[in-house]
């Protein structure tokens, strides 16, 4: 009906004026003049599939883009021929629907029609959620591009699912996906499950939308993938809409969070954590620490016994309740390595009503997630960083700066230029503190080479590698455990059987020097962070970070890493590295300022400043004269892979390829 084509054209004259006024092109987007080269492209026909009509965004070529607007709708006169096809194709669909499959071609999660734009833009005026169309890929060249890395994460995806509507914006969130349905990314997924999650994505994308989600940034499916962390699927079958409506009110904040993902509040120092705070909002807060101690409550995945990483939290914890006098109580929960005991260590710091929770492994963090949508009033924190939630900020020292230092010695007294290096696992600091040493290594010996070895790899013996490449000085486990006799840690000298002695006696085993070692000052860090507890700031800085998560990214001028020097070190070496240790406290030197080379090359010149804080956080390349790789989550003991899951830098993400940057 002509009445129909003039609403329609009326929707596309609105939508051209919105467009122009905004300053943006006001007609459908055409493929072939926003990417060059696109014919170039390969591509795979992927034969008549129901494709989502909010997904179909402009045409194939320039032909007849100019006739419609931005959101399909016709801009053409009344009185034209192109008119009167429209209304008889309008009043065919109103009785029979449309019958015939359109023509499209697919690119980076979007629709271009080829063949059948009138059907498209009549579907879109009824309302139809699909159409038949006959799809062809068009496969972007593969490269390091984010948006094309998670392209081709989302083909792995389309391969077993065969759904289109499910996009994503973060890599590695369709592993995620697989991984919470427990599925993967290999095998078709059965059909029940797949009718489980159309459904669920159904339900959620109507409320989510009700409740103006399509304003944000992010898409649905990081939406979706996130009420599923918390909620979990068959919520979504089993609730009603106003359930679902609430729940997602809950997740608001992570989901601007997500939104403003670069812009996370990173607090380098404790003197910064009070900045911006009203003397109203800390005077409030602090009155509810008032005659009773802190209870301080300590979720550990492992024990002291058998893992030198909660050894030394538990330290700190101790360290904590005795400089505090009485003022701070302890509660310890180890052996919370899965998500039920998880679950119930969280719902006894509620009950308890502990007034803060650290959980130290970054793996904890989706069920501290759901803890603190849980428990509202349960301030939780998780010892990792670039981990981004609004709900639930993080903590983690700035090691790489004590590296740099070990790096430095290291390099002064090897005697054949090779220095080992013993990894634990791919995540976010961890390569900063490998390159930071690295670097430090160069500064006194150009000639230097680090072997890097990860002792999280499969079949590994990191120890008997770095000996017979020849390395004389390495650099070892940070910690060591209380029943662990071992003096290979920190940084350290081999002296072979054989060797000398100072008194000239013949060494009749080998045995270890130990020169130097990282610290975690584990109880300073917990310190700081309660006395900003007690007078409030903590709590002010998070509601002042209301759109943003907050990290707790502390180093050697926090006084929460250090260094120690053996007194068997020459006098020139402590010299110098005490020297460079002042001037990183001072924050006058940085390790990664000035030119930096990696296994690709050049990444920045001389005279350039030090690099971001964000991609020291996040890199995933190591430097030139390091001798290694970073590896694949499938080449790891299965015990470190869901912390790596987790918190995995880029590189360590993928099951199947390791590689070196």
């Amino acid at each position: 009906m002509r009445d129909d084509y003039e609403k329609a054209r009326k929707s596309g004259e609105w939508a051209y004026r919105r467009a122009v006024f905004r300053g943006e092109y006001p007609y459908l987007p055409a493929l072939n003049a926003m990417v060059h080269d696109i014919d170039k492209y390969a591509v795979r026909d992927l034969g008549i599939r129901e494709v989502p009509m909010d997904m179909i965004v402009g045409t194939r070529t320039v032909g007849r883009q100019n006739s419609f607007a931005l959101n399909f709708m016709p801009l053409m006169e009344s009185n034209t021929e192109f008119a009167s096809k429209w209304s008889q194709l309008y009043d065919s669909a109103c009785e029979d629907g449309i019958r015939e499959a359109v023509k499209v071609y697919e690119f980076m999660n979007k629709f271009y029609v080829e063949e059948g734009n009138k059907r498209v833009s009549v579907s879109k005026y009824i309302g139809y959620v699909s159409i038949l169309g006959n799809v062809i890929r068009i496969l972007p060249p593969k490269s390091e591009d984010p948006m094309t890395k998670i392209y081709y994460e989302y083909i792995d995806f389309f391969n077993v699912t065969g759904l289109f509507e499910i996009t994503f914006t973060k890599e590695g969130s369709y592993a995620k996906l697989a991984d919470l349905l427990g599925l993967d990314l290999i095998t078709p997924w059965p059909d029940e499950r797949l009718e489980s999650l159309r459904a669920a994505y159904t339900v959620f994308s109507k409320r989510y939308a009700a409740k103006s989600g399509s304003k944000l940034s992010i898409t649905t499916g990081d939406a979706f993938l996130l009420y599923l962390e918390v909620f979990g699927l068959e919520s979504l079958l089993h609730s009603s809409d106003n359930t679902i409506d609430k729940r997602i009110l809950r997740l608001w904040d992570e989901y601007i969070t997500k939104m403003n993902r670069d812009s996370i509040d990173l607090v380098k120092n404790p003197d910064d954590v009070g900045k911006g705070s009203s003397v109203k909002t800390i005077f409030n807060l602090n009155s509810a620490f008032t005659g009773k101690p802190i209870r301080a409550a300590f979720l550990f995945d492992r024990n002291g016994a058998d893992s030198s990483w909660v050894y030394s939290h538990e330290l700190g914890a101790n360290e904590v309740v005795e400089n505090f006098d009485g003022a701070v109580e302890a509660i310890k929960f180890e052996n919370c390595n899965t998500a039920q005991e998880l679950s119930e260590a969280f719902e006894a710091c509620s009950t308890d009503e502990e007034d803060i929770v650290f959980a130290t492994s970054p793996a904890m963090m989706e069920q501290c997630l759901k803890a603190a949508i849980r428990y509202p009033g349960l301030r939780i924190m998780n010892c990792s960083v670039n981990l981004s939630l609004h709900s639930v900020p993080t903590y983690y020292p700035r090691m790489y700066e004590a590296k740099f230092l070990m790096g430095c010695l290291a390099a002064s007294l090897s005697e054949n230029h090779l220095i080992g290096y013993r990894a634990d696992y791919p995540i976010y600091g961890g390569i900063a503190n490998i390159n930071a040493f690295a670097l430090g290594a160069a500064w006194f010996d150009p000639y230097a080479r680090v072997k890097l070895v990860w002792a999280s790899k499969k079949g590994t013996d990191w120890e008997k590698e770095l000996i017979e490449s020849g390395c004389d000085i390495i650099s070892g486990i940070d910690m060591i455990k209380p029943k662990d006799p071992t003096r290979k840690y920190g940084l350290y000298k081999i002296l072979p059987a054989g060797s000398a002695r100072k008194d000239g006696k013949i060494r009749k085993e080998q045995e270890i020097l130990n020169l130097a070692a990282p610290v975690y000052q584990w109880g300073e860090y917990y310190e700081q962070i309660l006395k900003k507890l007690i007078d409030g700031s903590l709590d002010a800085r998070k509601e002042g970070s209301r759109n943003k998560a907050v990290n707790y990214w502390w180093g050697m001028s926090a006084g929460v890493v250090d260094i120690i020097l053996s007194d068997d070190l020459p006098y020139a070496s402590r010299k110098a590295v005490m020297s460079l240790r002042r001037l990183i406290i001072n924050q006058s030197v940085s390790p990664f300022e000035g030119e930096i080379h990696t296994q690709n090359g050049l990444l920045k010149g001389p005279d350039t400043p030090s690099l971001s804080d964000k991609e020291i956080i996040t890199m995933d390349w190591l430097c030139d004269n390091v001798d290694g790789e970073i590896p694949a989550i499938g080449d790891l003991e299965e015990s470190i892979k869901e912390t790596v899951k987790v918190s995995g830098v880029k590189g360590g993400a993928s099951e199947n390829s390791g590689h070196s940057r």
